[in-house]
This record gives structure tokens, sequence and C-alpha cells, in this order.
């Protein structure tokens, strides 16, 4: 729904979407909504050594906060969960958005921090290509950007 607002003789156009990133607060809705391929590739290329510098890992915050725009903290992931292609005996990694911003391999055998393990199993699972965390839900991401709540 677009709202059109008369200030001044100027004209301002709002959507719904920058509406939202104005308060702060992300809903289910928005937070089910189809993920950018920019998104979706910086992700898959958690593996890969380009993201170990600096601007590997800057460039995959910024395609973060513009996946999620200017949500307050709570609305946002704490993490993410993936398949590793690191081959074994690694199988899935994660990207802690928590603060610390580190990027972990989980060997089999490695345990997870609590809120991530819960998603590992669905990491794994080739029907997906990443799992978004939060702290009270987890959104299962497929390769071609649609997101389902688990």
């Amino acid at each position: 729904m677009t709202r059109i607002i008369l200030q001044n003789n100027d004209i301002n156009i709002n959507t719904e979407k920058k509406q939202h990133l104005t308060t702060g607060f992300i809903s289910d809705r928005d937070v089910l909504k189809k993920r950018s391929k920019k998104y979706l590739d910086l992700i898959a290329g958690l593996d890969s050594k380009s993201l170990s510098d600096t601007k590997g890992m800057n460039e995959l915050i910024e395609a973060i906060q513009e996946e999620f725009g200017t949500a307050e903290l709570p609305s946002l992931p704490i993490g993410i969960v993936s398949k590793c292609f690191l081959g074994h005996p690694y199988e899935v990694h994660t990207l802690d958005l928590s603060g610390s911003q580190i990027i972990k391999h989980y060997k089999t055998s490695e345990t997870m921090e609590a809120d991530f393990e819960k998603a590992r199993t669905v990491a794994q699972h080739n029907a997906y290509a990443m799992v978004e965390v939060y702290k009270d839900k987890i959104i299962l991401i497929r390769e071609d950007g649609t997101a389902t709540k688990l």
C-alpha cells in the first residue's frame, strides 16, 4: 500500500517497507520476504577466503544491513547457520551477528552454542541455503531466496 503525503506543496511517497524501516521493527511478514541475490551469494561465500579479509567482511555486513534496513537489534537475526563446504570433518558454519561477527566452522562432533544448535540439522538439509536464527524464531532460506518460518 502506497500513501501520498502532501507537505508544503511537495509530494512525498511512503511505502509500507519504508515505513517499517523508520520504526526499527520488523514484522514476521517482513522477515518472510524473499532475500536478495547479493545477500545469498555473500552468505554462500562464507567458506571462501575472500571473506576472511576486512573488505570481504565489510561487504558481508553491508549486505546484511541492506537486507534488514534500519531495524533495531532485537529484530535482527542473532546469527546464520549454513552447510559448510570445506569438506570432512566440517559440516556447518555460523556467522554470529550478535556483535562479534565471527565466522566459525564446526566439525561433525563439535557442539555449537544452544541458539545455533537448534538450526544445525535443518542447515545441513539440501533444501535450504541457510538458516537465520533469531531469539524467538528460526527462518529457513531456500536457494531462490524464499523464506519460511520454523
